[in-house]
């Protein structure tokens, strides 16, 4: 992929202790510089939400589970023991975001996404989930979960046969990068930005991603 594509950016400015309790007014400081340090990243806009702001569509991971052709260990997931929706409903705050994606972007559903320069645009979103949940950490907020777009085999491992931790003991083979998207989760990104009134871009095309953070 290129020296380019193989390094995450973003580094926490301080690191604190994990605390019993969360401060209400430095939790809103910290969800604002998150939001303010992933469009340093390259995001187009981002925005503190709750958590019940994230909308579980039933639809969309009908069409994950039909999207079928390129496994992976994140698409579409299996958490036979886990609820997401329980999951992100006990947390307080999280940071919604978008990507600008190129005109003429198609929809890639599992992949794999051959083309180098809209496979970068996905990249994009995993790095700065990455970033901010790394952040989030530092800060405390050791509970941080990060979800990403599309499926992490058709932008790291395309040119995998498999995805490895599909296989009986073996290890993802990019374990800082992968992770689960907001679609496999059946989180509807699209009708959660037309509930906070984000208009559409020029190009027609976007790329969301969520941290939830405390």
């Amino acid at each position: 992929m290129g020296q380019a594509m193989t390094q995450f950016v973003g580094k926490a400015d301080h690191v604190r202790r994990i605390l019993p309790a969360i401060d209400p007014k430095q939790f809103e400081t910290d969800l604002n510089r998150l939001c303010e340090m992933a469009i340093e990243s390259g995001a187009e806009t981002a925005v503190a939400i709750d958590a019940g702001d994230v909308v579980f569509n039933s639809e969309v991971l009908e069409r994950v589970s039909s999207d079928d052709a390129f496994l992976s260990v994140h698409w579409p997931l299996n958490y036979p023991k886990d609820d997401i929706i329980e999951a992100v409903k006990a947390y307080r705050k999280g940071i919604f975001f978008r990507v600008t994606g190129d005109k003429g972007m198609p929809e890639y559903g599992g992949g794999p996404i051959r083309n180098a320069v809209h496979r970068k645009k996905y990249f994009k979103v995993y790095e700065i989930v990455t970033m901010l949940e790394s952040t989030s950490f530092y800060y405390g907020y050791h509970l941080a979960a990060g979800f990403a777009a599309e499926n992490c085999r058709a932008i790291f491992c395309a040119e995998e046969k498999r995805c490895l931790p599909m296989l009986k003991g073996k290890a993802c083979i990019h374990p800082n990068k992968g992770r689960p998207s907001m679609e496999a989760a059946g989180m509807d990104a699209n009708t959660m930005a037309k509930n906070f009134d984000w208009k559409p871009v020029e190009n027609g095309f976007v790329i969301y991603g969520l941290l939830m953070v405390a």
